[in-house]
């Protein structure tokens, strides 16, 4: 099967009629629509061939279905890698940014925000970690674990401890919250600092004696809230200068979900902590 293609100079269906007036101008210049080309386009081949010698190749049509070429095929492939590594890499990284970083990110934050995070965030799951430590070794203190201790006695001691803490916490803010706003990266810290102590003092606190286990523990309890409160009066201060376009809800919420994050990786690691530490006491 076969098409033949001519193109014209005019429209050759219609045709100008001179009368005797205009049959000099006419004669003077031909006004019939000449035929410049003339394509057969056949479906067994790629080709265009002319009655006038001209030969060219036709592009692919629907009438006549062809052979891709390599270079489609390469682009189509090319095309198949792009989708893929959009769903399975592109895809899962604007998930986590989108949840974890401000938005606009990072033209919508100050700089050194994210170093600040990051370090934040090591902190807070070391000091997860430590926690768990801890936390072990303040429960034994306690008397977990004890046949002489009573339930009684150890709910006592506990609510004593945080008796203690609460009015060195109370203490702490009538004495240093004048100077918060003006000693910002200080008093942050201090909060980590005096964090540490107190989860020492809470490990050190089974090797205290019966007798100063109360004192040692409510010392440790009286340091971790002057972490908190410290922390805290800082956190609104460190929050308003990375937020440069008055986006300090957006950092707040994803501080809020940079903190679960933590949480939950320092719940995991602590457990496989606290395992392998009860492994060690067996032995």
């Amino acid at each position: 099967m076969s098409i033949r293609i001519r193109e014209y100079d005019g429209d050759p269906s219609k045709s100008r009629q001179h009368d005797g007036d205009t049959a000099a101008a006419a004669a003077a210049f031909d006004v019939t629509p000449t035929c410049r080309a003339d394509y057969v386009l056949s479906n067994d081949d790629s080709t265009m061939s002319s009655t006038n010698g001209t030969i060219g190749t036709s592009r692919p049509s629907s009438m006549f279905p062809q052979r891709r070429s390599s270079s489609v095929m390469s682009m189509s492939t090319a095309e198949w890698k792009r989708a893929l590594r959009y769903r399975f890499v592109m895809a899962p990284q604007r998930i986590f940014v989108n949840l974890f970083l401000p938005i606009g990110y990072p033209h919508s934050t100050g700089e050194g925000y994210l170093a600040y995070q990051v370090y934040d965030s090591l902190q807070g799951i070391c000091s997860y970690l430590r926690g768990v430590v801890s936390t072990s070794a303040v429960l034994m203190a306690a008397g977990v674990g004890d046949a002489e201790a009573t339930a009684m006695s150890a709910a006592v001691a506990w609510a004593m401890r945080d008796g203690l803490g609460m009015i060195g916490g109370l203490l702490f803010s009538y004495l240093a919250s004048s100077q918060f706003d003006q000693c910002v990266k200080e008093y942050r810290l201090f909060a980590d600092i005096i964090n540490d102590v107190g989860l020492t003092l809470d490990m050190l606190a089974p090797y205290a004696g019966r007798s100063r286990v109360l004192y040692v523990t409510s010392l440790a309890t009286v340091c971790k809230t002057m972490c908190g409160m410290a922390a805290g009066a800082t956190k609104g201060s460190i929050t308003h200068h990375f937020a440069i376009r008055g986006n300090m809800a957006d950092l707040n919420a994803k501080e809020s979900t940079q903190e679960t994050l933590v949480s939950l990786l320092g719940m995991i690691m602590g457990i496989g902590l606290a395992r392998y530490l009860h492994s060690l006491e067996k032995q």
